[in-house]
Order: structure tokens, then C-alpha cells, then sequence
């Protein structure tokens, strides 16, 4: 499948948009140009205009991140790579790409269930399963053309369900790693599971975290909205650091002969697509950058 990547398209833009972009005064969030906090000049400073510059495959999609960025020239093509993030965020929703990535967590979170019948796991697997359509339903109320004032009353809904079932991700996914490590879990075909479930699950959650917290910005919840993507970014790095410390506690073993990769076929399975999500730039541009910026409130907000 294909899918239209955009851009911004520099030539639309204002002249106090250029100069902000130069005197790096500029944050871009959900389409939108906003000056930074602390600044004389306050709120919007442009709605930012886009322009299709080409295609690329599912495949492809997260890794022409990379690629996109390490070509950048110019002040102001610099600039874009600050909002990849929401431009990233913009094509998942109006293509099917997440789509597709949330039926391969549901196959997932069927095979742990249907395998591993221990209390505790299936009722956090039905959770995994809320917090999939809860996500399915993000996309969906920021693909909406509807006003958001329309739909107010429901985005705040979801909102509040994301929040919520993304907190029982979180215990879930740390117990699960936990339980791994501490070799609680000893049915080989059992750990192999729970860590492709385990990836899988690492692999959606940047973006149900984003559509989060872009959802609430667009609420102009603003601060709720600045927390919310502080704090995604927060649980998200602990997830991620875990992982990262399992892995290398059984690469390790492996190299000094303690354990053979024979008896740890699973490791091996797992062992490139964690690398890739390890190294690739998506929970950065997705979590880490709009945690760390800092922009000013629209000045009609109170």
C-alpha cells in the first residue's frame, strides 16, 4: 500500500513565520505554527500550509524518517524536522497504516490470551484490547471534519478512556518484562509470545500517546495537553529502558557461553525488530521532542 507524504510548503509561508523560524522563536503542533513560551509574542503565528512531495509503502514509512531528517538543509527545511512528529501523525490518520498496526497487536493479544491462561494476564489482555479500539476511536474523531466544539463531549470521552487504559498498559507492560526477567515465566514458547506482544505493543504506543495528546490540544486543553505528552514520554522511556536492559541481560549471556542462542530461539526472533525500534526515531519524534518544547498559550485562552 501506498500512502502521500507531506510537507511544509515553504513558499505560503508569512514573513513572520520565516523570521521566527530563523531566530529558532517557532513550535509546530498539529499544523500549526505557535511561538515559543516566554517571548513577547504570544499564540498562533500561522496555520501552517502543506504540499505532497511523494509516496512511500507502509514498509518504508517509519524508517524514511530517519532518512528525511539526515538530508535536511536550510533554516527553514530544518525547521520541519521539529514537526515531524504531527506531519508523521497527520498521514497515519488519514491512511490505514495504523489500522493495520492495531490488527497485528489484536493477533497478538490473542495468542498470549488463548496460550497463557493465568488470571492476571487475561484480564490485562482485555484491557489491551479497550485501549486498541480506544486508540481506533482517536484516529478516528482527528480524521473528523466536525467541528470540535460538535464533538466535544465525546473527544473528552476517549480522552478520558485513553488516559486511563494507557496507565493499565504501562503496569501491564512493566510486570510483563518483570516477570520475564525474574524467570517467573518458564515455558519457552510462553516468553516467546509475551515478547512479541511486548514489541508489538512498544511499536503502537508512541502513537496512541501522540494521538492523545494532540487530541487534547486541539480541545485547547493546553496545558492538560503539555502534561499529558510530559508524562507518555516519561512512562514510555521507563518501558523502553526495561526492554532495552532485558535484551541486553540475554545478549550478554548469550556471548559469554552462559546460555546457547539454541535455547533462546525466541531471543533471536525478537532480536531485529527490537533493535529497530530501539534505534529508530518514532517515540523521539513522537513523545520526546513535543515533551520537551514549550509553547506560548493563544492569547484568546484563558
Amino acid at each position: 500500500m501506498e500512502t502521500d507524504i507531506f510537507t511544509f510548503d515553504q513558499e505560503r509561508f508569512s514573513a513572520d513565520l520565516i523570521k521566527a523560524i530563523k531566530n529558532n522563536q517557532v513550535i509546530f503542533r498539529d499544523g500549526v505554527a505557535y511561538w515559543k513560551k516566554g517571548l513577547e509574542s504570544k499564540g498562533i503565528i500561522q496555520h501552517v500550509p502543506l504540499k505532497k512531495v511523494q509516496a512511500l509503502t507502509t514498509e518504508t514509512f517509519v524508517k524514511n524518517l530517519g532518512s528525511m531528517q539526515s538530508s535536511i538543509q536550510g533554516t527553514i527545511v530544518a525547521a520541519q524536522a521539529i514537526s515531524t512528529a504531527s506531519l508523521m501523525v497527520a498521514t497515519v490518520i488519514q491512511t490505514q497504516i495504523l489500522s493495520k498496526k492495531i490488527e497485528v497487536v489484536r493477533s497478538a493479544v490473542l495468542e498470549v490470551s488463548q496460550t497463557i491462561n493465568e488470571q492476571n494476564i487475561l484480564f490485562y489482555t482485555d484491557k489491551v484490547s479497550q485501549y486498541l479500539s480506544v486508540v481506533q476511536n482517536l484516529k478516528l474523531i482527528l480524521q473528523s471534519d466536525e467541528d470540535t466544539k460538535t464533538i466535544e463531549s465525546l473527544a473528552n470521552t476517549t480522552l478520558a478512556d485513553s488516559m486511563h487504559l494507557k496507565n493499565h498498559m504501562n503496569f501491564f507492560m512493566l510486570n510483563l518484562i518483570n516477570l520475564i526477567e525474574s524467570e517467573q515465566i518458564k515455558d519457552k514458547e510462553h516468553i516467546g509470545l509475551i515478547l512479541n506482544f511486548v514489541q508489538q505493543m512498544l511499536e503502537i504506543l508512541p502513537l496512541g500517546m501522540h494521538l492523545e495528546h494532540i487530541l487534547s490540544h486541539r480541545l485547547n486543553q493546553y496545558q492538560l495537553s503539555q502534561t499529558l505528552v510530559e508524562d507518555s514520554h516519561q512512562k514510555y522511556s521507563i518501558l523502553l529502558n526495561n526492554y532495552r536492559g532485558y535484551l541486553n541481560l540475554m545478549n550478554n549471556r548469550i556471548k559469554s557461553f552462559e546460555l546457547k542462542a539454541s535455547e533462546v530461539s525466541y531471543f533471536t526472533k525478537i532480536k531485529q525488530p527490537a533493535l529497530d525500534l530501539i534505534t529508530n526515531q518514532i517515540h523521539v519524534e513522537l513523545l520526546e521532542k513535543p515533551a520537551n518544547e514549550q509553547l506560548s498559550i493563544p492569547q484568546n485562552v484563558k
